[in-house]
Formats: C-alpha cells, structure tokens, sequence
C-alpha cells in the first residue's frame, strides 16, 4: 500500500526518514510496546487525529491487544491493519 504510513510509537521515535512529498491517506499506529499509562495521556490526541484523517477520506487503524477507545479502529495485529484499511478503501470507492 503506498499511500499507508505505518508508525511505531516508542522511546527511540525516528521521523527523520519521512518523505514529506509521499501521499499518505492511511495511517497506522503499532502501539504494541507502549505501556496503558501512556496509552491513556495519548488518547484524546489519537482520537483528534483520527478525525481529521476521516475528513480527508484516510484510515487510521491502531494496532494494540485491547480496544481502549470505542471510537477508534484498533486491532489486535499489523496483519489486520492492512486488511482493515483495504477494506475501507473498497467502501470508499463503492462510495458505501
């Protein structure tokens, strides 16, 4: 998926390799390594960001091994992300 961003949130974050000229739609967050208590300070913002990203006819997906927030899309592997994310992108172009 070229237009899909996988970023892994942890202590040695590296965002110096992003091509700021791709076009990305879709995100996906692997939160796998991050504790609950850092789950729940991030939250909101996540939330916040999966608005926008509906707005602009994006998926963002959150991988994670427990659904911490009704509102978001969070499956428990990377493997389901992808499939979550094809299968929006078919609804968007069947315009469901």
């Amino acid at each position: 998926m070229d237009n899909t961003l996988v970023f892994k949130i942890s202590d040695e974050n590296d965002f110096s390799k992003l091509n700021s000229a791709q076009s990305v739609r879709n995100f996906i967050a692997d939160l796998t390594d991050i504790d609950n208590n850092t789950i729940n300070l991030l939250k909101d913002k996540f939330v916040a960001f999966d608005k926008i990203i509906y707005q602009n006819k994006g998926s963002f997906v959150i991988v994670y091994n427990y659904d911490f927030d009704e509102n978001l899309n969070i499956v428990p592997t990377l493997q389901e992300a992808y499939d979550f994310i094809d299968m929006e992108e078919i609804e968007r172009q069947l315009e469901l």
